[in-house]
């Protein structure tokens, strides 16, 4: 996985090197300048940049390669407690965003939800991880949070099988499917909750192999439903779990404290995707995406 990442603070990017230079192919800058030169001739999977940078602020870097068309993901650190400026950036497409200071394998958490992985459907299929009911796209799946890439790609492939679907349509779909698929996952079938899942981040313990053991003892699935029309795309997605009232969450935006550890996932899928629905066990939600070529369409008229 190649990240671009952005930081005028020496420290900080040497810190940023240091922690991931053997997991990750790093590339570092220290101005908004440097950086869009260096996106502007590079490929990467994530850039991850500070708000406040010299030369070109984070806010311009973005809006500069957005505007040469690169979509490459990108997720935002501000030291600023106005939480404001992020939802801000957020409009702009970012996946995601820190406060500073920050632990670095919080950091690391969320970078191993946009590492790019091909999926290999046959392998889930014969593993006996995932089972197809119906033609309509039913699936459920016996989950691993270190496989999650796998499950989005096959989700985003029957996306792209609608002749109305464009890349307006997956970057948003994703952000989301990555979100509500991962609190399926950790907070459905293994349990956890955000006070254990913090406690375990503080500890620097791997989370992704302590949330896969305890799905691997489990007999809970999850399950989801794509359907599609000429008007855009439902998805279903439910847990086996004992659901949460999703209206007790907090709200990061009112408490963006302990890196927005509690209800980010929500968060963010609410900031991607308008129609977000649970039901009242809070077990399964639904979220509909309007295709985006209707959606400018309208616009226009």
């Amino acid at each position: 996985m190649k990240i671009l990442f952005v930081d005028d603070e020496d420290t900080i990017r040497e810190l940023f090197w240091e922690y991931f230079k053997n997991e990750f192919v790093v590339t570092l800058a220290a101005d908004g300048a440097e950086a869009l030169q260096i996106a502007s001739t590079e490929k990467f999977d994530l850039i991850i940049s500070d708000i406040s940078l010299p030369k070109l602020n984070g806010i311009q870097f973005i809006q500069k390669i957005r505007a040469e068309g690169n979509s490459t993901p990108f997720l935002i650190i501000t030291g600023d407690s106005d939480i404001q400026l992020a939802i801000d950036v957020f409009r702009m497409g970012a996946v995601d965003f820190f406060l500073k200071p920050f632990r670095m394998e919080s950091l690391r958490s969320r970078i191993k939800k946009f590492e790019n992985a091909e999926v290999d459907v046959a392998t889930l299929y014969s593993l006996g991880e995932i089972t197809q009911f119906t033609s309509d796209y039913k699936y459920t799946i016996k989950p691993q949070l270190k496989k999650l890439n796998n499950y989005v790609s096959m989700i985003i492939q029957h996306v792209l099988t609608s002749p109305i679907a464009c890349s307006e349509d997956v970057i948003p779909i994703k952000i989301v499917l990555y979100e509500l698929l991962a609190n399926a996952i950790e907070h459905g079938v293994a349990g956890v909750n955000y006070k254990e899942k913090q406690k375990i981040m503080e500890s620097n313990e791997d989370y992704f192999l302590h949330v896969d053991s305890i799905c691997g003892q489990s007999k809970s699935c999850v399950h989801f439903q794509v359907n599609m029309d000429d008007m855009g795309v439902t998805i279903v997605i439910r847990d086996d779990g004992e659901g949460f009232k999703p209206k007790e969450i907090p709200n990061p935006v009112d408490n963006p404290s302990a890196n927005l550890v509690s209800g980010r996932g929500i968060f963010l899928a609410k900031m991607n995707i308008d129609s977000i629905v649970y039901n009242d066990k809070g077990n399964e939600v639904r979220f509909f995406k309007p295709w985006h070529l209707l959606t400018k369409a309208v616009q226009e008229n």
